[in-house]
């Protein structure tokens, strides 16, 4: 018998006057016989919290890892208890995992946790992992530990010197993910986590200068032109750090002429140093032709993916050669080499949707509104995991968006989700006529960091909203600022002016909606914004191929 569990057996018979009156056997134990069946997971750091199944457990029970006691124990019922692992894991080590109920009666499952190192895999949720000093950041891994105080977050300074993160809430340290922020003295360098059993690979966090998208400043240039002119088609950064792939890049599906007849191309294109684009390079078609789709990519720096490939593309719903929506979910790889895989289904959408916002934070893909048969708008929300070989799992409903609405963007920041602008009412693609019916509001819900659902009862409105009713526009979350382009508004057509794409200082063009727009951040820390193509307003039989940066 281990030594706890022979003074945990004394002390409860001292609590009886005589030996015999506390077991019914003379043994010194009373109650229920504990039953241990299975402890999940099965590994990890000092504090991770393991369930424990079985039977006949007794509220009050203790839990030891080998000889060493659980500081916390949760009695969830007689067949579940919580525990964290003690202080004394240490890597490598594998301890049994015992169950005393309070009379004295114990069991024991050998072998059945071991310490380990911790991991870091993914962090920031979005592209390479980059942002403002004092932006939120989600770091996300193995076998951190659950409680706050048993480990540090580390970024690294001008001089290359460690600077710790703060994080304050206990809820933000988890056994898979921890929230901070990155310190005001960071700079672009290594991130990583120390804890008791040991400190993960770091990974380098680019700390960004803060983006200047101010209308009074944005001048635009000119780079090499989208293949073909196209609208509602999708278009996603797509960094590839290894390899003889490795660049940034953009990927282009699908998309429509001006007859709105649909197209099957995928093509991808390397954004230079400076910011200019390479001729198009033709990737594998699409299966079947697709429109106003939703477009996302998983890559290893926002899903939990398998590392033998760059990533995956996904190509979401969207209108078909007939111009009717459709619920076909299409997956393809990235491989290290830029090309692209066969186009497969995955999961269809529970209902056929169009223009509807779409993005992936923390392995789920999320969708939200768009316009179903008769471009009639839609106000649900749901999301899919994204499983390591980039199949879908079930769609999943979520907080429905206070009314029906398409043509509005979704995006991630800090861990918030945000609905800007759209339509509320049944409007075709390609109509570039005046509406009533265009909202400039502004919806967010936060997410639930460690399930990524959204728990609220409601969307919030946010007390500023967009300068003008807008609905067919982009928006990009980039450098720590929401970027808004193009579009149509409420009483008139696209933006103009000196500064815009289509004014005179700027690089010249089209007012523009249905176009696709991307973020990223260069190798000089600095954030950028790109459109790509559109349909002009001022005639909406004649999209354009021409594309800007900022």
């Amino acid at each position: 018998m281990h030594r706890w569990r022979s003074l945990i057996a004394s002390a409860t018979c001292a609590l009886v006057v005589t030996v015999m009156a506390c077991g019914d056997d003379g043994s010194g134990v009373t109650g229920a016989q504990p039953d241990v069946l299975s402890v999940a997971p099965d590994s990890g750091n000092v504090g991770t919290m393991i369930e424990i199944l079985g039977s006949n457990f007794d509220d009050g029970a203790g839990v030891a890892f080998d000889d060493w006691i659980a500081d916390s124990v949760i009695f969830i019922d007689g067949t579940t208890l919580l525990a964290f692992a003690p202080d004394s894991v240490k890597p490598d080590v594998i301890y049994d995992v015992t169950v005393v109920n309070p009379g004295g009666k114990w069991d024991e499952l050998a072998d059945a946790y071991k310490g380990v190192a911790p991991a870091l895999l993914i962090m920031n949720g979005v592209s390479k992992p980059a942002g403002n000093n004092g932006s939120t950041v989600i770091l996300e891994g193995k076998s951190f530990g659950d409680l706050l105080g048993k480990g540090q977050v580390f970024f690294t300074d001008d001089a290359g010197l460690p600077v710790e993160a703060a994080v304050v809430m206990p809820d933000n340290w988890t056994n898979d993910f921890i929230v901070t922020t990155v310190p005001n003295s960071a700079a672009t360098g290594p991130a990583w986590v120390e804890t008791p059993t040991g400190a993960t690979d770091s990974i380098t966090f680019t700390v960004t200068q803060s983006a200047t998208f101010s209308p009074s400043l944005i001048l635009w240039t000119e780079t090499e032109p989208l293949p073909d002119p196209s609208q509602g088609h999708g278009a996603v950064f797509f960094p590839i750090d290894e390899g003889a792939g490795a660049g940034n890049l953009v990927y282009i599906t699908g998309g429509a002429d001006g007859s709105l007849a649909s197209r099957t191309t995928v093509a991808y294109s390397e954004i230079d140093a400076g910011g200019n684009f390479s001729t198009y390079t033709n990737a594998t078609a699409l299966p079947e032709a697709r429109a106003f789709h939703g477009a996302t990519a998983a890559t290893p720096f926002n899903a939990l993916i398998d590392t033998l490939v760059a990533g995956y593309l996904f190509v979401i719903g969207g209108i078909d050669d007939s111009g009717a929506p459709t619920n076909t979910v299409y997956k393809a790889t990235v491989e290290v080499d830029r090309s692209v895989g066969t186009w497969s289904a995955t999961t269809a959408l529970p209902v056929s949707l169009h223009s509807m916002g779409a993005m992936i934070f923390r392995s789920w893909l999320y969708v939200a509104g768009g316009s179903s048969v008769g471009d009639a708008p839609r106000p649900e929300v749901y999301r899919a995991y994204i499983n390591p070989d980039g199949t879908l799992g079930d769609w999943e409903s979520q907080t429905s968006l206070p009314y029906a609405r398409t043509y509005a963007p979704l995006i991630q920041l800090a861990g918030v989700l945000y609905v800007l602008g759209g339509e509320t009412g049944a409007v075709a693609p390609g109509d570039n006529s005046l509406t009533t019916t265009r909202t400039s509001d502004i919806h967010y819900h936060r997410l639930d960091l460690r399930t990524g659902e959204l728990q609220e009862m409601s969307w919030s409105a946010n007390p500023g909203s967009l300068i003008k009713a807008v609905s067919k526009h982009s928006a990009v979350a980039v450098g720590g600022t929401i970027l808004v382009s193009g579009g149509l508004y409420g009483g008139a057509g696209g933006a103009t002016g000196s500064h815009t794409i289509a004014g005179s200082s700027g690089a010249g063009g089209v007012p523009f909606f249905h176009h696709a727009a991307i973020g990223y951040v260069d190798a000089a820390d600095v954030a950028h914004v790109v459109i790509l193509g559109g349909n002009n307003v001022g005639d909406a039989a004649a999209p354009v191929a021409n594309t800007y940066f900022y």
